[in-house]
């Protein structure tokens, strides 16, 4: 049951992303759109970069004064999945990989599953 949602949503997201592109080429043209497309994958494939190096900066510094790292896990995390839909071609992918990136909608995202991850788990502190 769970791939039957996966492809459907696959496939959703793929239609959804057509349409979009050609909504968007018939209104600046499709050679604007190409170009567009391509410099969202580009600029988001550095600021991806910037924004991976940065967490991995934090990452490193908290495991040297011995803390557990677990909001800059979280924040890797969302990072690579924001590449992942910046590689992807498509205009709906793209704002989504840049939302990811901005750190507000990140700690957004942290707040809400932690609180959700809190609610099914018990934690014993020593």
């Amino acid at each position: 049951m769970t791939w039957v949602r996966f492809v459907t949503v696959f496939a959703l997201v793929a239609l959804a992303e057509m349409a979009t592109f050609f909504w968007v080429g018939s209104r600046i043209g499709l050679g604007w759109a190409s170009s567009l497309a391509l410099a969202t994958a580009l600029v988001g494939s550095y600021l991806v970069r910037l924004s991976g190096l940065a967490v991995l900066r934090r990452l490193t510094e908290r495991l040297a004064r011995g803390e557990l790292p677990g909001r800059e896990l979280s924040d890797g995390a969302l990072i690579l999945v924001a590449g992942a839909f910046l590689i992807s071609p498509g205009f709906i992918t793209d704002t989504m990989g840049i939302l990811l990136l901005v750190p507000s909608v990140r700690d957004l995202i942290y707040r809400v599953v932690a609180r959700r991850l809190r609610d099914r788990f018990v934690v014993i502190e020593p």
